[in-house]
Parts: structure tokens; C-alpha cells; sequence
């Protein structure tokens, strides 16, 4: 279980494990004690030594605090200024104030002052050699998160208000939340480190989305790449290039409706063609990761934020290297030497079959132009800069390309067709796996998570992972398919909904077609689609082919599933595409069609009452339906992990519950692990009220949770389940459901039928 930072208790506990296992894997006391040598150095130097030009180059270049972060800046002008070294001495030299309050302020002032002064020195603000500088200078105020972005990952993770006036302030309050939690480290350094430590493993995704991991060096991060299937086909060519990014960016600050943003594009470029708009935003979604979608809003992502409030590229590497296909071979093939233009357009073809003329190429060219990467002289030879040489040094796989386009795969035979759906399968867990994965509170036989696992994975239909759950209300259908998806999903799980495997929707009644599923063109405005959660997903999942994305359709027939399920179970069949509308390329970056999703799992859960529909063949054609109404009383795993009533009670709550199971599983009237929890929390309400004895609550809760569900036509079964239920009752002295128990035996004796209510 994931350990919880805001929780003191946790975050001890989650700073003593991450030191450990960081001294096991990455050599952190190795990192620590030239860290340890480092700041003696610098609080030994005298006057003298400090600003004279040999120690300002140490300071100033020095990777011993953080080796993270690229790009060079050159600071000779820094280090050869007399006057800044006069400066920091004086600084380094002046007692700082004893309050935490007043340190924040003179530390921010004090950055803020050395700033200026080297604004006229650099071409760019040196921010990241700045902290180290200021680290080695008063290390007891610094942590060694150089990289501001994942400071404040940090610091919300911690529960820290995101409020800071100054980038100092937060690596202070980081360190004043870890005093406070009673954390305690063994030196100076290590309380540096800490927070670094606790980043890298209890915070940044180390799973499949991590663009960067730990690496080797303790104190390092390395890039994380993407296959190349999995990544973004090249990128979108934006006029005004990097300053039209920032600007849409600084436009989304603090959150923006969909629609709000997408008329402010129209705005800035009223040129721009109508279509065209949903793919500048779909462009910083998934081009630049610096902006993120929850329904119908936008937000930037930390690193939208790091990006417009530094305007520094680098600020977005890591997700242009890893993600976007082409970025990283542009980069690579250029970093051992020049190459003609032309060269290097026939070199990204091959990346891409796809990329059939030199469009796609000339724009990531452009991009690495804008970015200052890459430059392109008179004779159409293109080189790197001294920027894109730092960016290509962190490139440390070989780029991937894409295979050759397979075409008219549903007409190939069903080897072909098998061969083009290996990479999905290779990436699923192993049954064993998905059992393990399963929480420790879900209890279900081993053989049902079999049975589901074996419905959506028939290797003789590569679309088709449809698995329909019905039985018993309570039992579990839908906590099987939530615990089965995130299985599929264990090694990477994300906090973000938007970044999940999995999508819950819950079904409506009422749902006579697609458009509740899928969305639908806006009747009164046609350059804005209405979308829905589903579709996002939807599109996520045919954008990341190598991984399961699991659907689970929450009572799925309370509308009729051969209607709003009609685009997609035609596509899984036929592998035609689903068409999501009929204007056109894109509307709001919604395109017209997709192709299904090889990748799709859909999971349905379904009742049958007289609120529900029966499934069609159509439905029950497509998918693997799996039928469980028996569970077992005693294996409910929260008689002794989620109860405070002493031993006795629980006891006397689980014989009575065992001892109804059994006639009314005779005539399917028994209940599921939602009702054993319900009566169980009701008791224990009752109790703790002080109103109640156990006894009493439990004839309550019986009255209100079991016997409103009895009901049925009078047959010998139906009788003798119902004597029997008026018989336990009455043995346990459970009173007023004993009466009413016997009342309906009367019922269906007298009437010919009996209800629960009359």
C-alpha cells in the first residue's frame, strides 16, 4: 500500500525505507560524503580563495548538489566578476535571521538580488547553477531537488500549500515539514538529500509513464523512453513556434473550459482553419505534456507550469525525448556531426513509413531550430548547437522507427492476424501476476479471476475483449472488474484519473444511442463536439496500442447495450472503424473516425430486476458472460480487519448471517458481500450510539438490509426457505424480524404470494 506523505506517521516511515533502499540501489552514501566533502570546502575557504577566479569556477560549475538538469549556459562573465564574488562572501559571511519566516524573506531577496545582477552577464537566467550556488552556500536551507517542477511534486505530495512567494521558500518549508514529523538523519547531508530520496521513490511515477527514473549516479535522473509505437507521430508545426506555445500556455493558467481555450487560439491566429484548433490544443497535450484534460477542463500539468514561468525549453525535454517519435533520432543522428539537410529528411522518413513526403521531418527541424537545438548554415548543413549537444548527451538508448504498415489485416490469416497483436500481449501480466495484484480485501476464487481472465483474451479474435459479469447483487461484479484492471495496470499506476488504465462509466437509463457514449457535435454550435469521459479515454487507448485499457460498464443494462454500444460493437466485429462523426477531419480535435482499438478491454456488470433489460445476441454474441452467485460468509475479509466490536458480537453477527445464507440461496434469494458490510457497519453504529445492545442492532439491520429482498410466489422451495428464515429468526430472538418473517410466511400461504412490502 502506498504510503501517504501528508501523514506524519507515513512520512517517517516512508523516510527511513526510501534512505535504505537508496543506499541498496543507487550509492547514496557515496553521493553523501563527497557531498559532505564539498560543503567543508566551501565553509573553509578563506576571503581570498573564495573570489578569487578557481573557486567561482568550482562554485559556479560544480554537479556535487545535483548533477540534474541540461542545457549549458556560459557563466564565464559570472566567474570572472570580482564584484559577485564580493558579493556572495559578504552574503555567505552575514548571519541569517533565527525565525523561519524572516530567513524565507531574506533568501528570497537575496536571490532576487543576485539575479539581477547577472541578468546582463547571460543570455539566459542560469537558474538551476544559481541553486547550487546558493545550496553550497547555506546548505541547512536547501535540498538537493534542483529542478523546481518536481520540487513542487514534492511539496503537494507532502501536503504543502502550493503558495510559496518565492522558489526558495519551498525547498525551507520541505525540510521545516520533515523537523516537524520527528524524521531524523544522521548528518547535514543526508537531511539534504532526504527529500530527493523521497521524490525518486515515493513520489515520481516509476512506472510505464515516468519520463525520467533514477539512474546509477545517486542524485541523477535518466531519461525513460517510449517505444516507438507507443510514442506521438512527430509534431504539429505552430506559427510563432515556441513564444505561441508560452502564450496559449500562460492563457490556461489557473484553468480554463475547453471551449474557452480553443476560441482564445482563434483569437491569437483568426487564420487559423477551424479544424485546426482542436489539434494546437490536442498539440500541447500530447506533443509538449504541458497541459492535461479532465472533462470538459483544462489545467497545465507541472511541467506546463515550470515551462511558462521559465520560458526555457529544457523545461519540457524530457517528454520531447521520450514521447514524441522522431525528436530523439533527430538529435541522435546529428550528435557525432553535421549532415546535409537532405540527408537528414531521408533519415526521419525511415523513422516513419508513414512519412511519406518531407513534411513531418521539415517540422521536427523547425522545432529543433526554434529551440535553439540544432541550426542550418548557408550550405544547408544542419549541426547541433552547444544546447541541443547537452540535449542529445542525455539520449542514451538508440532510437527506435516504426515497422513497415501491415495492410488488410482482417483479411490476412489468423496467424498474421495474431502476429500484429504481440506487442499487446506481451505487455499482460501473467494469470499468476493478475491473482497476486488483487487487494488483499477483495476475496474471490482464483478460478472466477481465471474465468474473466480467459472471456477477454481469446487469441481467435484480436478486437474482441468483451466480458459481461451477472449474478448476485452485492457479490462483487464490480469490484472484480475495478481489481482486475488495475492488475493489468500494477506496475504503473498513476494518481491522475486521466492518466488511469481503467474508466468506470456508469450506465443510465435512457440511453437510446451512442451519444451518451461517445459524445456528439454540439446541434447549435458544429465547431464544438460534446465530449464525454469514455470518449477521452477512448482515445487514449487508440493513441497507446501496447497496453490494455479497460472500460467497465457499471449495470449495463439498465438501457439496452445493442443501442449506445452500436458503434463499437459493429468495429470490434466487422474492424471497420467507429465513426464518432460525419464533418469532416476534426471537430474541437475530436476526428471523424478512429479504428477500434485492438487494446479495448470493455467489462460489463449486469442485474436482472424489473428495472433492467435482457441482453440481445448481439450483446451476448460478443462477449464472455461469467455468472457467480455464491460466496462464502466466512471468508469475508472484514470480521477482524474492519470492526471494533469485541469478538463475541462479530460472532454472534457472522452465525446469524451464516445461518440465513443457506435457505435463501436455496431459492436465490441470499445476499453479497455489500450487504454482509452493511449489516456489519450498522451494528456497529448501533453500538457505539450506546442505544443499542448488539442483539438489537442486529435485528435492525436484519429487518432493513435482508428481509426487504424476500419475495415470490408461493411453491413448496419458496415456503420451506422462508419457514426456515421465520425459524432463525425466532432461535436468535431477533423479535421484529422474526414477526415480519413470519407475517410474509402467512402470506405466501394465504395470499399465494408474499412482498416484503405490502
Amino acid at each position: 500500500m502506498a504510503l501517504d506523505l501528508t501523514d506524519t506517521a507515513d512520512l517517517k516511515k516512508a523516510s527511513a525505507n526510501a534512505i535504505e533502499l537508496h543506499r541498496k540501489l543507487h550509492r547514496l552514501d557515496s553521493w553523501i560524503e563527497r557531498l559532505s566533502d564539498w560543503l567543508r570546502h566551501v565553509e573553509s575557504v578563506d576571503h581570498d580563495t573564495f573570489v578569487g577566479t578557481a573557486f567561482q569556477q568550482q562554485l559556479w560549475d560544480s554537479q556535487t548538489i545535483a548533477a540534474t538538469g541540461q542545457g549549458h549556459i556560459d557563466v564565464s562573465a559570472i566567474i570572472s566578476n570580482v564584484a559577485i564574488a564580493e558579493r556572495l562572501w559578504t552574503l555567505k559571511e552575514t548571519l541569517l535571521p533565527q525565525s523561519i519566516t524572516e530567513r524565507i524573506a531574506w533568501l528570497g531577496e537575496v536571490w532576487e538580488e543576485i539575479s539581477t545582477l547577472l541578468e546582463p552577464l547571460t543570455t539566459r537566467k542560469p537558474r538551476l547553477k544559481m541553486y547550487r550556488v546558493f545550496a553550497s552556500l547555506w546548505p541547512e536551507q536547501f535540498t538537493t531537488v534542483a529542478h523546481y517542477q518536481k520540487l513542487q511534486m514534492l511539496g503537494k505530495a507532502m501536503g504543502l500549500p502550493n503558495s510559496s512567494d518565492h522558489r526558495t521558500e519551498l525547498h525551507q518549508r520541505i525540510l521545516e515539514r520533515l523537523d516537524d514529523a520527528g524524521v531524523v538523519t544522521s548528518s547535514r547531508e543526508e537531511r539534504m538529500t532526504l527529500p530527493w530520496v523521497l521524490l525518486v521513490h515515493h513520489v515520481q511515477d516509476n512506472g510505464g509513464g515516468a519520463t525520467e527514473l533514477p539512474s546509477e549516479s545517486a542524485g541523477d535522473l535518466r531519461l525513460n523512453p517510449l517505444p516507438a509505437g507507443r510514442r506521438r507521430r512527430g509534431m504539429l508545426a505552430i506559427n510563432g513556434s515556441v513564444a505561441s506555445v508560452l502564450a496559449m500556455l500562460e492563457f490556461a493558467k489557473g484553468g480554463r473550459k475547453r471551449a474557452d481555450f480553443l476560441e482564445h487560439i482563434r483569437s491569437v491566429n483568426p487564420k487559423l482553419a477551424t479544424n485546426s484548433l482542436g489539434t494546437n490544443l490536442h498539440a500541447l497535450i500530447a506533443e509538449w505534456g504541458a497541459l492535461r484534460s479532465s472533462g470538459d477542463d483544462l489545467f497545465l500539468t507541472p511541467r506546463g507550469e515550470a515551462f511558462l514561468e521559465s520560458g526555457e525549453p529544457e523545461e519540457v525535454s524530457d517528454w520531447l525525448l521520450t514521447q514524441v517519435l522522431g525528436f530523439d533520432n533527430l538529435l541522435h543522428m546529428l550528435k557525432d556531426g553535421p549532415l546535409q539537410h537532405k540527408q537528414v529528411i531521408t533519415r526521419l522518413q525511415g523513422v516513419n513509413p508513414g512519412w511519406t513526403s518531407n513534411f513531418a521531418p521539415t517540422v521536427l527541424i523547425n522545432w529543433a531550430k526554434g529551440m535553439e537545438l540544432a541550426e542550418l548554415d548557408s550550405a544547408k548543413i544542419l549541426r547541433l548547437t552547444e544546447r541541443g549537444q547537452q540535449w542529445a548527451s542525455r539520449i542514451h538508448w538508440t532510437p527506435g522507427a516504426l515497422a513497415p504498415v501491415v495492410k488488410h489485416v482482417i483479411d490476412a490469416p489468423v496467424a498474421s492476424r495474431t502476429a500484429q497483436v504481440d506487442d499487446l500481449w506481451s505487455q499482460l501480466p501473467t494469470l499468476k501476476e493478475i491473482r497476486t495484484a488483487f487487494p488483499e480485501d477483495l476475496v474471490f476464487d482464483a478460478s472466477l479471476i481465471a474465468q474473466l481472465h480467459a472471456g477477454l483474451w481469446n487469441r481467435r479474435h484480436q478486437r474482441r475483449h468483451f466480458a459481461v459479469l451477472t449474478g448476485l447483487s452485492g457479490a462483487g461484479k464490480t469490484q472484480l472488474a475495478i481489481g482486475y484492471a488495475k492488475a493489468l495496470w500494477a506496475d504503473q499506476a498513476a494518481e491522475d484519473p486521466s492518466e488511469r488504465g481503467w474508466h468506470v462509466v456508469a450506465v443510465q437509463p435512457g440511453w437510446h444511442d451512442p451519444s451518451s457514449l461517445l459524445g456528439y457535435v454540439n446541434p447549435i454550435d458544429s465547431d464544438v463536439y460534446m465530449r464525454t469521459g469514455f470518449l477521452e479515454f477512448l482515445l487514449r487507448a487508440s493513441a497507446d496500442p501496447d497496453r490494455p485499457y479497460v472500460a467497465l460498464l457499471d449495470e449495463m443494462n439498465l438501457s439496452h447495450p445493442e443501442q449506445y454500444l452500436a458503434p463499437l460493437l459493429s468495429a470490434m466485429e466487422s474492424g471497420d472503424d467507429i465513426e464518432l462523426h460525419a464533418l469532416g477531419d476534426e471537430v474541437g480535435d475530436v476526428p471523424g473516425r478512429i479504428p477500434y482499438p485492438s487494446n479495448l478491454v470493455l467489462i460489463g456488470t449486469v442485474n436482472m430486476d424489473e428495472t433492467t433489460h435482457g441482453l440481445s445476441d448481439k450483446v451476448l454474441d460478443r462477449s464472455a458472460v461469467i455468472e457467480f452467485w455464491d460466496i462464502n460468509v466466512i471468508d469475508y475479509p472484514g470480521w477482524e480487519k474492519e470492526t471494533n466490536l469485541p469478538a463475541h458480537d462479530v460472532a454472534m453477527v457472522r452465525d446469524v448471517l451464516v445461518a440465513l445464507m443457506a435457505p435463501l440461496r436455496a431459492v436465490r434469494l441470499h445476499f453479497g458481500w455489500r450487504t454482509i458490510a452493511d449489516v456489519l457497519g450498522y451494528v456497529e453504529a448501533g453500538v457505539e450510539g450506546g442505544e443499542l445492545s448488539a442483539a438489537e442492532a442486529l435485528d435492525h439491520s436484519v429487518y432493513a438490509k435482508i428481509l426487504p429482498k424476500l419475495r415470490g410466489e408461493d411453491t413448496k422451495r419458496l415456503r420451506d426457505a422462508f419457514d426456515e428464515v421465520a425459524r432463525i429468526l425466532v432461535d436468535r430472538k431477533l423479535n421484529r424480524s422474526a414477526a415480519k418473517a413470519q407475517e410474509m410466511c402467512s402470506d405466501l400461504r394465504e395470499q399465494g404470494s408474499a412482498r416484503f412490502w405490502r
